[in-house]
């Protein structure tokens, strides 16, 4: 009967780098839909910005928590959550923007992945 070897050092090593390589991925392809989601929402905000500086608030990007990688848009300004759930809803943009291109976002990052 035959012997199997398994160089179990090589394999550590194999999947040390394909979690390299996958948060590298993710990365890349966070930080471009974080972008798309903020360029989006500056394009499509439903009210007049007064002072230019409303719109120009509107930050996509993403944040590493642990292993998890979050992609976000904010308003960061203090009446953004008034614009999102006043007047029946009538300024929001961030979260229709969420929900407008979410579905093309994992379906992309599905892609990232040949899934």
């Amino acid at each position: 009967m035959s012997e199997f070897e398994v160089n179990i050092d090589s394999i550590i090593d194999g999947l040390s780098e394909f979690e390299t390589q996958s948060k590298a991925a993710i990365s890349g392809y966070a930080d471009i839909a974080g972008k798309k989601l903020e360029e989006d929402a500056k394009k499509n905000a439903p009210w007049k910005d007064q002072s230019g500086m409303d719109i120009e608030t509107i930050k996509g990007g993403k944040q590493w928590k642990g292993d998890k990688c979050n992609i976000y848009i904010s308003g960061n300004k203090d009446y953004y959550s008034s614009l999102e759930l006043c007047n029946d809803k009538k300024y929001a943009i961030l979260k229709p923007t969420i929900d407008k291109l979410s579905p093309q976002i994992l379906k992309g990052m599905s892609n990232l992945f040949g899934k």
